[in-house]
């Protein structure tokens, strides 16, 4: 057990004078006392032998899994011949002024690297208390700060009420999926305040800023990054033309009486409409179950599904064919052939008398330009907000376990220091 314990405490025998291990069933603790040694004086670097006394010291030092480990260390304080000061010995278990040991500390700091751990896992852990892991991984959880990214993302993702702001800015760079900053507030006051923090010369050097239609985000865009291209997020563009669609079909499936096999093969059959044809297997039978009096058949190929309930009416017919069209649009375009074919395909929308088409002709004439830009390329790579999707879905992972966080200082860092790979442990 002896040379165990000089192993996990990465002595050597020539350290020690005495050592002494005390075991109970959940528990060891090690009573140490390192050999006398020239210390040198923290105040006029002079070396001393010159013992002024000792005092006992409890480190919690979690080794061991499942056995709380307890270093007893009787600490000798020296005083220098020179300057008559007197200082503690150095010792290889802890920092200064610290009550656990440096293993515990980076043990912390390595298992909060992991977004689903939480504070309350960690302490139970390392035998510690909630409030003594807060304090070491707000002391030691480090962040190196970056340049601003080529091609920037943002996104805002709900958090908790901060002093009445209840969504939280997301900057993310595309290209590597690192954040570049958590910002408390999405309001166009402080993130104006923000970004004019930063020089022009380092906003100058953002070259795409993409996003979702969110007006404010243009407006703060247009003014702080001159220089850059503001693309629409192509998942958000398909996410409205979707949704118009749904409301064409819910209008439409409304017309027909609840009980009728119309209205529960447009209600229950819905994804074989709303999902993008390409992504379908148009040929592999379907089982409509009890649902199939108006195709005289059970099983049926979603091909003739689809040919029969847009057979029910004009403007599904219509809003069916626009969505389809815009999802081949969208998979097919090049930045140089994306404004005709967006133009043309506005002039098609206005071409039906449906409300939910013009509505759609509407906002893609308002964010024309801006979707043209998404058919740019940066390294191969399209314009696209996935890079901070991805990061929202993690950063809701950590807010999900934390049961939320009233430190946005604390969540902030934590989210920082989790999900980035520049970050790094101060010591």
């Amino acid at each position: 057990m002896r040379n165990t314990i000089i192993k996990l405490f990465n002595l050597e025998p020539s350290d020690l004078e005495d050592l002494e291990v005390v075991s109970t069933d959940f528990s060891v603790y090690a009573i140490i006392t390192l050999r006398v040694r020239y210390q040198q004086c923290p105040a006029c670097g002079c070396s001393t032998k010159r013992i002024h006394g000792y005092r006992e010291r409890t480190l919690t030092h979690a080794v061991l899994n499942d056995v709380y480990t307890t270093i007893v260390f009787n600490q000798r304080r020296y005083r220098c011949v020179n300057c008559n000061k007197t200082f503690p010995e150095t010792n290889p278990f802890a920092f200064p002024n610290r009550r656990v040991s440096s293993y515990v500390i980076l043990r912390v700091m390595k298992m909060l690297r992991n977004p689903r751990m939480t504070f309350s896992q960690v302490a139970d852990d390392v035998d510690l208390s909630v409030s003594s892991v807060c304090r070491i991984f707000d002391k030691y959880a480090g962040v190196t700060p970056v340049s601003m990214p080529e091609c920037l993302c943002i996104d805002e993702i709900y958090t908790i009420k901060y002093k009445q702001k209840i969504y939280a800015c997301v900057l993310v760079d595309m290209q590597t999926s690192q954040i570049y900053d958590l910002l408390p507030s999405r309001k166009k006051a402080e993130l104006s305040q923000y970004f004019s923090s930063i020089s022009r010369e380092e906003r100058c050097k953002v070259k795409y800023i993409c996003m979702d239609m969110y007006q404010l985000y243009k407006d703060v865009a247009e003014i702080y990054f001159p220089k850059a291209k503001i693309c629409i997020d192509s998942f958000h563009v398909i996410q409205q033309i979707n949704k118009a669609f749904t409301d064409v079909r819910v209008r439409v499936m409304k017309s027909f009486e609840s009980t009728s096999e119309e209205y529960q093969l447009l209600k229950r059959f819905s994804w074989v409409l709303i999902k993008d044809s390409s992504r379908i297997n148009l040929y592999e039978p379907i089982d409509l179950h009890k649902y199939y009096y108006c195709v005289d058949t059970q099983y049926v190929m979603p091909r003739v599904l689809i040919d029969k309930m847009l057979s029910w009416d004009f403007d599904l017919n219509a809003a069916y064919s626009m969505k389809e069209e815009y999802a081949y649009i969208n998979r097919t375009s090049t930045s140089e052939n994306a404004e005709r074919r967006i133009d043309n395909y506005i002039g098609e929308l206005l071409l039906y008398d449906v409300k939910e088409l013009k509505r759609i002709a509407r906002m893609l004439r308002h964010w024309k330009q801006e979707i043209i830009n998404s058919f740019d390329r940066v390294n191969g790579q399209r314009i696209s907000n996935g890079p901070v999707e991805s990061v929202n879905a993690r950063i809701g992972i950590i807010k999900l376990n934390g049961n939320g966080y009233r430190n946005f200082e604390r969540f902030k860092l934590r989210v920082l220091y989790s999900l980035n790979e520049n970050s790094s442990i101060k010591i």
